[in-house]
């Protein structure tokens, strides 16, 4: 009797080889030894929008977007993005410039962005620059894209970043508002299908896994920035199997039929 259910001896391989890579990583990071990431302009590109805002007087705008669900596909994007928006809020009000943080189409947001407003101020010193009407839930996907135009053609905006869950409806529409008032722009989604319209809006693009390598720079957590050494060891790990699968099995051997043991 096998342990392996037939045609799963090749997942149970990957799994395998995944488990091993993010616990070494763990343990790395555990013992404080976090892995080093690649410096990435967008990371840059943000404290110059920030220091852009201080000398403009505008506020810096940022979303998690407006699909960022708390649960099932779209989390993982969401904490990235809420990774991205806790140093943006803190750098923003410890320079002396302002926020404008919309709440997507899930109102569960709402709290976690305004604990995050909320202890950036104090961790500055500055409680007093707390404004609970910077931080807006604005409803359905018009309602999101009129309140933040909204606040682009009142306040201004000296620099717009959008990462997380977003949709290329919901989220496309401000940013071109954010283009018209001459706004910096950062973002970028983990969501394929919405990777070229990104890209054309932004001047700071990120592309799929970007955003969670953006989130772990901006966390300084030892923990999330070793997660990416065990995923991009997968990832490696599956690009060598394809690569060798192929080579064998135009050489000849049944690559095809070991994969289904």
């Amino acid at each position: 009797m096998s342990f392996v259910a037939e045609g799963k001896a090749a997942e149970l391989v990957i799994f395998l080889i995944a488990l091993v890579a993010a616990l070494y990583y763990l343990w790395r990071a555990l013992q404080g030894k976090a892995l080093e990431m690649r410096e990435m302009q967008q990371y840059t590109a943000l404290g110059e929008g920030i220091d852009r805002a201080v000398e403009e007087g505008q506020p810096v705008i940022c979303t998690i977007g407006g699909y960022a669900y708390l649960s099932g596909l779209y989390a993982p994007m969401a904490i990235a993005g809420l990774n991205v928006m806790r140093y943006v809020v803190t750098e923003t009000i410890t320079r002396g410039a302002e926020v404008r943080l919309p709440v997507g189409r899930q109102p569960e947001q709402h709290a976690l962005i305004d604990g995050i407003y909320r202890e950036a101020t104090v961790a500055a010193g500055r409680p007093e620059a707390y404004n609970r009407e910077h931080v807006q839930f604005f409803g359905s996907n018009v309602q999101y894209e009129a309140g933040i135009a909204g606040w682009i053609q009142r306040d201004g905006c000296s620099m717009y970043v959008m990462v997380g869950a977003c949709g290329g409806g919901i989220d496309t529409v401000p940013l071109h508002w954010a283009y018209d008032a001459g706004a910096l722009k950062v973002g970028g989604t983990a969501r394929w299908p919405h990777q070229g319209t990104f890209t054309m809006l932004n001047d700071y693009p990120l592309h799929m896994d970007d955003i969670y390598g953006l989130g772990a720079l901006c966390s300084q957590d030892p923990v999330v920035m070793s997660v990416h050494g065990g995923a991009d060891t997968v990832k490696f790990a599956l690009a060598a199997i394809v690569f060798i699968g192929v080579f064998l099995q135009l050489a000849g051997l049944p690559v095809i039929d070991w994969l289904a043991l």
